[in-house]
């Protein structure tokens, strides 16, 4: 952790092809909240339109490019397809945060300041174990717009990373980050190695491949198709099998249902009907 920089978790950001599309998604069959319209955003990396909404108590932006245009956007999907691009950070001082990862060479791309006195910075995936994070100065930190009440229906769990050293992403994010180690890393009963850190709100959870060269070694699947980086999120709902019925009613693709060692139901929704993103769903608030 960084001396002296506050850090709150503010949004996961989904790369599309139409905003208008997984916004309706998500609204269709998650209890969501209104937060912001749509809107054009010029940055240094390029122009694009953004929106977001609450859900489960956190922020999920969908971006887009402008039409006719191929900016990043454009490129990250052509690349990779549809899906989760990086994870947002708002932080009250911006500098001594980029300047201590520059001092131990981590690779920060994309930095702009604007005249509101909000900054921005990314670190790169190749520093960040396959995950993009941006890190966005807020100069009224103190007085953040306030997030719907919990309306008891869903919360955000966690953002999920493939990673081929769990250790190794722990100590990363504990050391430039306002973290706090959650789970030490442990075979799961799924056959995979697990472990978590809380990061500034966000429970971020890593995945590994066992190492076994067992047929259903999906990390080391993933890993060698995509790379180290983001995997699934999960959303804890409160209607879990209505939700589970109206998702195959629609055609929408669910697997992997089953419990897990807790006893809860849950089920994932493929990235094919969810624009490029895994979501797992637990049966639990």
């Amino acid at each position: 952790m960084i001396e002296g920089v506050r850090m709150r978790f503010d949004h996961v950001s989904i790369a599309v092809h139409s905003i208008d599309r997984a916004y309706s998604f998500l609204q269709r069959y998650f209890p969501t909240h209104f937060r912001n319209e749509k809107k054009r955003d010029d940055q240094v990396s390029g122009s694009f339109y953004w929106q977001d909404l609450w859900l489960g108590g956190f922020a999920i932006e969908m971006i887009e490019d402008l039409p006719g245009q191929k900016t990043f956007v454009g490129r990250f999907i052509e690349k990779h397809g549809e899906g989760m691009h990086h994870l947002s950070i708002e932080v009250d001082h911006l500098k001594p945060v980029i300047d201590a990862m520059k001092r131990d060479g981590i690779r920060i791309v994309d930095e702009q300041t604007f005249p509101d006195g909000s900054a921005t910075a990314f670190i790169s995936p190749r520093s960040a174990f396959g995950a993009l994070v941006q890190f966005w100065q807020v100069p009224d930190f103190d007085h953040p717009k306030p997030k719907p009440a919990p309306d008891g229906l869903a919360r955000f769990d966690h953002v999920s990373l493939a990673v081929k050293d769990i250790r190794k992403a722990q100590d990363f994010f504990l050391r430039y980050f306002d973290a706090t180690m959650g789970g030490e890393p442990h075979l799961a009963s799924e056959g995979f190695i697990l472990g978590s850190v809380n990061v500034a709100g966000l429970k971020v959870e890593f995945i590994q491949s066992p190492g076994k060269g067992e047929k259903g070694d999906f990390v080391a699947k993933f890993i060698a198709k995509y790379g180290e980086g983001l995997h699934h999120m999960t959303i804890n709902l409160k209607q879990f099998a209505e939700t589970a019925r109206k998702l195959k009613a629609d055609g929408i693709r669910v697997v992997d249902e089953s419990k897990n060692w807790r006893g809860e139901g849950e089920f994932f929704i493929s990235p094919r009907s969810a624009f490029g993103t895994l979501i797992q769903i637990w049966d639990t608030i």
